[in-house]
């Protein structure tokens, strides 16, 4: 302050009105404390290259503007091509441009340009709804705002204004937008439930009510969402109606949510105490699960429904979380890769099959691939940690196979340097602690002893190789086979994305470093590499966007390129059609590989309960592994067995049977005659019908009322009556 000339006011700079104006670029800090003129590339510099220092940012001239909800954010980078190197990272209150790109001059000279711009925002942006695009000469922002109220300035209050921002004058609220009175909200008309609810007690009213809840629950997580993710909504509840039924790989967590729901804390009668499995599983998953879906199950008890409701309220649920997980995905990759990338990788993910499919199963799979999913768009979106704190939750709670997408996922961020190996240990130690705690605080008590499940299944699969006795598949089975079912056209268009996308190559080769050290376990299923499924498709999608955006357009001057417009747009769309009409066709593959279910279901038809002594039925093998579940049982008197290994003798104390239809031990059983027949699916034909079905499930029934054995109906030793 004592020296006179550090009081003197600083000169205002001033940019020559010249038609190169827009080529002005400053080397000075995004946000300096003062005015620092721009410097101009000289065009009269011998050696262009020279002329500016290349190891040093430099940060481009943007300008922006608001409307509405929106800040319109335009940032000038002259020349981007396809291949260079540009990130957006977008947060709640800031924003990081970065570009790399190389400078072409006169005489065949180039150098290479670092761009970057950091902004701090004046107020919260939703950063799950804003994207960008690129262009040729600028990148567009659009940063959806929390608060639909103006701003006075881009930048946070107290940060000096960047001597390179600009007014965007094509981005100008109205007088009547700068008002901060929102308009009064409408009253919310009545609907049936409330006026079912109001006014009067008893179930009628609470259904209502609870139904009510669920509507308005639903309506707000669907408002956010774009009428693209709403269909992938609809589509896994599609797949849900179509086959409600499950399998035994699903039934542990089924049968877990179940026994949650309607036996609570009586945990006597849970159904992993009499059929535990090969080996244990967690209760976390189920534990969630179940609280999700009790509010519709309680509205589906309290209107007595049938408890197969109950089973699909619980499977949409689920299918519900994983469709928002792939929105999740979605917008992340629509901000990493631009809105067309975004848009592509719905469109590949509404006309594949086996991830919409697998998302409403009860797998513990399913809850890996919600953690993966989760995981993948945090790493799209540059939250390293978030992504590795993720993955680590999902590897020490639901399945420890995801180690094997941790693993390369660790390596390169910390080849990358992009988080200190500091902070990488403490992530995986402190997220590894606080998810093992849970898990065997819970599981410990609902298994009745010490027990950390995924821990014993690593000693049993790896150890004990016990998941070799499952069958074993050849080393490249998961890519010539598995993957290309899985993703369909999605497959070729990862693998193109390597030589096409630069930016996703990490990504796309991540996932297929996954999959291949799967491939050394000889035991391989196709819904174990569903984990790799968000990354492939991110990089699919990005590289469909990239061949959509060159495609000459449909106005080409010259008819071969108005040919090659149309010829290229009708490939992709036959493809994207050909994939969905694959997924159709598995969809109806898929209804016919439930004949246990529907066995039962026609034994519920065609034998009502006479009396008080109700039917009591003996489910095999055969039945309970093809989508017989507690779910399907009816009340009393109405009983079920699914002991194992009893004697033909043993049998006749039941009324009905469901037997495998090639079980010899059944077929022929004094005292019993042949009932329904229930078939399923088999092979695909190349002629009609194409589904091909034989007989699966045999129902049995009694011939006769109280023709029981006395030793027979005397041992009842084993039996497990519900």
């Amino acid at each position: 302050p004592s020296d006179p000339a550090a009081s003197a006011p600083r000169p205002r700079c001033t940019v020559p009105m010249s038609a190169a104006g827009h080529l002005y670029w400053s080397r000075a800090p995004t946000n300096p404390e003062g005015s620092v003129a721009p410097k101009k590339i000289s065009t009269n510099t011998s050696s262009p290259a020279a002329a500016v220092d290349a190891d040093k940012p430099w940060c481009p001239i943007f300008k922006w503007g608001q409307r509405g909800g929106t800040v319109y954010l335009t940032i000038f980078v002259p020349c981007l091509k396809g291949t260079d190197d540009v990130s957006i990272d977008i947060t709640d209150r800031a924003v990081e441009f970065r570009a790399e790109r190389v400078a072409e001059f006169a005489g065949g000279r180039s150098a290479a340009r670092s761009y970057r711009l950091q902004l701090q925002l004046f107020a919260e942006v939703d950063a799950s709804r804003c994207v960008h695009h690129l262009r040729h000469d600028h990148v567009r922002v659009e940063l959806a705002k929390r608060r639909n109220q103006p701003w006075r300035s881009l930048q946070a209050p107290g940060v000096p204004k960047n001597p390179n921002e600009r007014p965007d004058f094509d981005h100008v609220d109205s007088d009547d937008s700068d008002s901060d009175s929102q308009p009064t909200p409408r009253p919310r008309r009545a609907t049936p439930l409330d006026r079912a609810s109001g006014g009067r007690g008893g179930r009628g009213g609470v259904v209502a009510s609870l139904l009510s809840g669920c509507v308005e629950a639903a309506s707000g997580a669907l408002r956010g969402l774009t009428a693209a993710e709403v269909a992938l909504v609809l589509l896994v509840a599609a797949h849900v109606l179509a086959c409600p039924f499950t399998k035994v790989e699903e039934s542990f967590n089924l049968q877990a949510v179940h026994d949650l729901l309607f036996h609570r804390t009586d945990i006597a009668q849970y159904d992993h105490h009499a059929f535990p499995g090969v080996v244990p599983r967690t209760f976390v998953g189920a534990l969630l699960l179940a609280a999700a879906s009790a509010p519709a199950v309680l509205a589906l008890q309290l209107a007595q429904a049938p408890k197969l409701y109950a089973q699909v309220a619980v499977r949409v649920t689920l299918g519900l979380a994983s469709a928002a997980a792939t929105a999740r995905v979605h917008r992340a990759v629509a901000r990493r890769f631009g809105r067309q990338s975004g848009l592509a990788f719905l469109t590949l993910s509404l006309v594949q099959f086996h991830p919409l499919f697998y998302g409403s199963r009860t797998l513990p799979n399913t809850f890996g691939v919600l953690a993966a999913s989760l995981a993948t768009a945090a790493w799209l979106e540059g939250r390293h940690q978030a992504a590795l704190s993720t993955l680590t939750v999902g590897t020490v709670i639901f399945r420890f196979d995801l180690l094997l997408l941790l693993a390369p996922l660790t390596l390169l961020v910390a080849a990358r340097r992009q988080l200190p190996l500091a902070t990488i240990a403490a992530t995986g130690i402190g997220s590894g602690a606080a998810a093992l705690l849970p898990t065997l605080l819970l599981d410990s008590l609902l298994w009745r002893r010490p027990l950390w499940p995924e821990g014993e299944v690593l000693l049993a699969n790896t150890v004990g190789n016990m998941s070799a006795n499952y069958g074993t598949s050849p080393a490249g089975w998961y890519f010539y086979s598995a993957l290309p079912r899985a993703l369909s056209l999605a497959y070729p268009l990862a693998l193109a994305s390597l030589p096409l996308v630069p930016r996703a190559r990490e990504f796309v080769g991540v996932a297929l470093c996954f999959v291949a050290l799967y491939s050394l376990l000889p035991h391989k299923e196709l819904r174990f590499i569903l984990y790799a499924a968000p990354l492939l498709n991110a990089g699919a999608a990005a590289a469909l966007a990239h061949l959509f955006a060159r495609l000459p357009p449909r106005n080409a001057k010259t008819a071969g390129r108005r040919t090659a417009a149309v010829l290229g747009r009708a490939a992709i769309a036959a493809s994207l059609a050909g994939s969905f009409a694959l997924a159709c066709c598995f969809t109806a593959a898929a209804r016919l590989n439930y004949p246990g279910a529907h066995a039962l279901l026609a034994l519920h038809a065609s034998s009502p309960p006479r009396g008080t002594r109700g039917p009591r039925v003996h489910v095999g093998v055969e039945a309970a592994i093809s989508g017989v579940s507690r779910f399907l049982e009816l009340p009393p008197p109405w009983q079920y067995s699914k002991a194992e290994g009893l004697a033909p003798a043993q049998l006749t104390r039941f009324s009905h049977l469901l037997t495998g239809a090639n079980d010899d031990a059944t077929r022929d059983l004094p005292g019993f005659e042949l009932a329904h027949v229930e078939s399923g699916f088999t092979r695909v034909a190349m002629r009609p019908p194409f589904l091909l079905t034989e007989p699966k499930i045999n129902v049995l029934r009694r011939r006769k009322e109280g023709a029981v054995g006395r030793a027979a109906a005397a041992a009842t030793e084993g039996d497990y009556f519900l």
